[in-house]
């Protein structure tokens, strides 16, 4: 709270960053110093940079995870549309833990739980990347400004480090958790087909597929 009290005596009010939301790595050059709140300018800057630095493909289409990006994205192509990859579809989401704060509405529309292919991603990987840095905060609030960006780009930079280290085995032991438990959920599932009937199932398909739509 502190940190974003109104002070003539301070150049920055904090920082903002985005991080991939599978693997929890910070994107180079897309954290950014805020100045006055998440002013929408500040993060149309670093979304373009971490579109710019993992070269997305536009074919391949980006998802956007933002706690208010029911708000950020209405005018997010008339701002920076120019900018943008050519034939870029954007997703847009917000993550689980933020999303039922918001209007009915927003659960039903943004909620990565109903967003075909986004998988099992709470979205929320920026707030356990904020716990690890919060650390640091009272030591880079009195900082001077190069001081500052060098302590939140080491930190950053060892954070992605550690999790190269060892995401050989975290991706190993969790894809044996996944055909463990698609292996228990087929069956499941079948055993669910098996006792409801063909008709029902086919009903329920097609009002999925249209609420999705």
């Amino acid at each position: 709270m502190n940190a974003f009290l109104a002070s003539k005596a301070c150049d920055r009010t904090g920082c903002a960053a985005i991080a991939c939301a599978q693997h929890g790595c910070y994107v180079p050059n897309a954290l950014v110093d805020l100045f006055c709140g998440e002013q929408q300018k500040i993060i149309d800057f670093a979304f373009l940079q971490a579109l710019k630095i993992t070269r997305v493909d536009p074919q391949q289409g980006v998802m956007l995870i933002y706690n208010i990006v029911c708000q950020y994205i209405i005018y997010l192509r008339e701002r920076i549309g120019a900018h943008l990859p050519a034939g870029l579809v954007i997703d847009q989401a917000i993550g689980l833990l933020h999303v039922h704060g918001h209007k009915d509405e927003c659960f039903f529309c943004y909620a990565l739980s109903f967003i075909p292919g986004s998988g099992i991603v709470a979205g929320e990987i920026l707030e356990s990347l904020w716990a690890s840095l919060n650390s640091i905060s009272l030591t880079v609030r009195t900082a001077t400004l190069p001081h500052w960006v060098e302590m939140l780009d080491d930190h950053a930079t060892d954070s992605n480090h550690k999790k190269m280290l060892g995401m050989t085995v975290t991706l190993c032991s969790k894809a044996w958790e996944a055909l463990e438990n698609s292996t228990q959920l087929g069956l499941y599932h079948a055993e669910l087909t098996a006792a409801f009937g063909q008709q029902p199932i086919e009903q329920w398909e097609d009002e999925v597929i249209s609420a999705e739509t």
